[in-house]
């Protein structure tokens, strides 16, 4: 049989609906972690999850057979049903409609890592609005229509 190669790296961005600030430093600890761990059980290369109190980033190798739609709807509904059972907010919890994915080239892949591993540091000088913006604007693309 012969063996599939690839290398599609992605770098993912969604935020919480409304950008409510849900994701507490602690909170965020703990749905990272659970994203990755229960991610990568369901077959979901997940190489770096975090974020800030209203949005997270994702570095993901996906898999020849996986597309980057299935596997946000897989991670934002998952997690947000895992939130909602152990925190019960009197709103209830839920990401925002949408996503951002961004290619990453084998080349960037560490970049990519820095910059999500730092993403406090990062958002003691910038908004998440203005972060989006200028990822948008670096990869050169325009805002795809809604399935």
């Amino acid at each position: 049989m012969p063996k599939t190669f690839n290398s599609i790296w992605v770098h993912i961005v969604f935020s919480t609906k409304d950008r409510i600030p849900y994701l507490t430093w602690n909170i965020r600890g703990e749905v990272c972690e659970w994203i990755k761990k229960h991610g990568n059980e369901e077959g979901i290369q997940i190489d770096v999850v975090n974020g800030f109190e209203d949005h997270l980033h994702l570095l993901i190798k996906l898999k020849t057979s996986q597309s980057a739609a299935e596997v946000v709807k897989w991670i934002k509904g998952s997690s947000s049903f895992w939130l909602n059972q152990k925190y019960n907010w009197e709103k209830g919890f839920a990401w925002q409609e949408g996503y951002g994915v961004f290619s990453v080239s084998q080349s960037d892949i560490n970049q990519v890592r820095s910059y999500i591993f730092n993403q406090e540091k990062h958002h003691k000088t910038k908004s998440y609005t203005i972060e989006i913006k200028e990822l948008v604007k670096r990869s050169s693309i325009l805002p795809v229509a809604k399935d």
